[in-house]
């Protein structure tokens, strides 16, 4: 896939990069995001206090994920379009069954 793109190599390897980091921090912000429960904020020390970034961080952490989330859906269809050369696959060939061709002797 990625050898279709060959003219892209350095726009695929950015655009990789940055999928990357953003999935990262994306964990980590869900790791860390304060749970009805707990979860693992708690873990580290967030208690009752509303997390590890506070009461009112926890509105922006929401935010931070949300715009992070849509982010990583955005950057897998780009990198998808991208390494694909934005071509679509015909699946009628695939649900098709292949004749066996006849050939008279000479009549």
């Amino acid at each position: 896939m990625l050898a279709q793109a060959s003219d892209n190599n350095g726009l695929m390897i950015a655009l990789g990069v940055i999928f990357v980091i953003n999935a990262v921090a994306l964990l980590v912000f869900v790791l860390f995001r304060q749970s009805e429960a707990g979860g693992i904020g708690a873990a580290f020390g967030g208690g009752e206090g509303g997390g590890a970034f506070g009461t009112k961080g926890q509105a922006v952490v929401d935010k931070v994920i949300t715009f992070m989330g849509a982010t990583f859906i955005v950057l897998a269809l780009v990198f998808n379009l991208l390494s694909t050369g934005g071509t679509r696959t015909n699946t009628d060939d695939l649900n098709q069954t292949p004749t066996e061709t006849t050939q008279d002797g000479g009549e």
